[in-house]
Order: C-alpha cells, then structure tokens, then sequence
C-alpha cells in the first residue's frame, strides 16, 4: 500500500509499505476517503506545535471493515 510521510515541513515523500493486518482486537479498513482539515495544514507548513517529523498524517478519513482480528 502506499504511504504519504511528510518528512519535515513542505516536503512529502510517498512510500510504498507492506500492506496491514487485522491484529488482536484490531479491525482492518480499505479507506475510501480522506479530508484534509487545519490541523493536516499547519503540520506541512510547519506550523503545528505537537508534530515531530516525519509524521504520518490522517485523522479525518472514512472506509469499510475488511478484516477483523481475534477478540473484536
């Protein structure tokens, strides 16, 4: 799967990654959708207090259950 990972701010690499699994009491999504807010802003420009890069952004997302791992 693929991975975008701001390095520091103003750059964005993307990656490609292994793909995940449903681990205990984990539940795996395909995401379908995913919205960018202020927070995803201020962190590219720098600008976010609480980032250490690089950083994997995505807190506002949307998708569908494709696995569920033991205990869910």
């Amino acid at each position: 799967m693929r991975q975008a990972v701001i390095l520091a701010p103003g750059q964005i690499r993307i990656d490609s990654v292994p793909d995940a699994s449903a681990g205990p009491g984990q539940v795996l999504l395909r995401i379908r959708r995913i919205g960018i807010c202020g927070s995803d802003i201020h962190v590219y420009h720098g600008k976010h207090p609480f980032t250490k890069y690089p950083t994997v952004q995505g807190h506002e997302y949307s998708g569908e259950v494709v696995a569920i791992g033991e205990g869910v």
